[in-house]
């Protein structure tokens, strides 16, 4: 995959994303197309690990440079590859949480591997793109810093997904996912 152009996210999303997805010490979060690991490097201040994906180099070695200077290296596991080539079932601990600043069209392609590579209830966030043929769970406007309507959209994995809506000859017990949803113990602030 030849490499999509690196947009920073405005700081205004990682704060949202922080409050709204309650996210805690206990979460994992990635960042697809990290960046200089921007978006990561405060959730890792606040002592969450995270997974930054990255396929050029020189950004890469920003990031670690960044989370060398702020102390928070030992939160940070950096892959220096296309995303489209990492198998997300490998990484260890597995992500609770992924984000995204990517085009619709890379979201699509990407799909099928958040599909079947995610586990259950793993939230996928994408700033002002969706991801077409996925149900979010919820949509949040926000004007950013530069005075900019940004939208933030917030899926879970097999609840969103579009195997997660069809049912394979069995009757789909809204109950069992309600369930499934409070056993993966997120907790969603959605303001």
């Amino acid at each position: 995959m030849s490499k999509v152009p690196w947009i920073p996210s405005p700081k205004i999303v990682v704060e949202y994303i922080k409050h709204a997805l309650g996210v805690t010490r206990s979460d994992v979060v990635m960042d697809l197309g990290c960046g200089d690991g921007r978006v990561l490097i405060d959730f890792a201040k606040a002592g969450v690990s995270v997974v930054c994906i990255e396929i050029d180099r020189v950004l890469c070695n920003v990031t670690e440079i960044v989370f060398e200077l702020y102390g928070v290296k030992d939160r940070l596991k950096l892959i220096c590859n296309d995303f489209f080539r990492v198998n997300f079932a490998e990484i260890m601990p597995r992500p609770t949480i992924v984000y995204a600043y990517l085009y619709s069209s890379i979201l699509e392609m990407l799909s099928p591997k958040l599909e079947t590579e995610l586990g259950f209830g793993t939230i996928i966030v994408t700033l002002d793109f969706p991801i077409r043929g996925w149900s979010p769970v919820f949509a949040k406007h926000l004007v950013d810093e530069s005075n900019y309507d940004r939208v933030l959209w917030i899926y879970i994995n097999g609840i969103s997904n579009p195997s997660a809506r069809i049912a394979k000859g069995t009757t789909v017990d809204i109950n069992d996912v309600i369930n499934q949803c409070l056993r993966s113990g997120r907790r969603l602030f959605l303001f």
